[in-house]
């Protein structure tokens, strides 16, 4: 995964984290020259237990408990989950997603410019602080007023 994925995909828009349910992962991090983020997974004994993380996305099989694997699109959708590392599909649902053109100014990505993607970019520039390049529509790095001007007299032009 270290160098399929995160090596290939670091510079593009995707991001790859770990996550140990033990406190001494570094001796596996240093074996394996793994430079993706390891996270610890909070309510964890520091054992075999799991964690909080490991009990919201338990994954019941056969096979073995560990790892665990999820891509999550952009979108928020959980995208892929698998006990066991397929790389081959993981990289195949990969380049679907970031083959995908996203609209500028289709926030809720169904294709369509509305009053719905409007309503979404207010909410950011209102409630949530984090960047949203869709929402972005002057490419100035900053979500405000502008952007919404732009995206009405796209919606209008239409």
């Amino acid at each position: 995964m270290e160098t399929a994925i995160w090596q290939e995909y670091e510079n593009e828009n995707v991001i790859m984290l770990g996550i140990s349910n033990t406190m001494n992962v570094e001796a596996f991090i240093d074996e394996n020259s793994l430079t993706y983020p390891i996270l610890f997974d909070p309510g964890s004994n520091g054992g075999v237990d799991g964690g909080n993380t490991y009990d919201l996305y338990y994954l019941p099989n056969d096979g073995s408990p560990y790892p665990r694997d999820y891509i999550v699109g952009p979108t928020g959708l959980l995208e892929y989950a698998n006990n066991e590392i397929d790389i081959a599909w993981m990289l195949e649902i990969i380049d679907e997603l970031l083959d995908e053109e996203q609209l500028l100014g289709d926030l809720n990505q169904d294709g369509i410019l509305n009053i719905l993607d409007i309503v979404l970019i207010v909410n950011i520039i209102l409630f949530d602080t984090t960047y949203n390049q869709l929402a972005d529509l002057n490419q100035d790095n900053g979500i405000n007023i502008l952007d919404i001007v732009i995206l009405s007299s796209m919606i209008l032009d239409r």
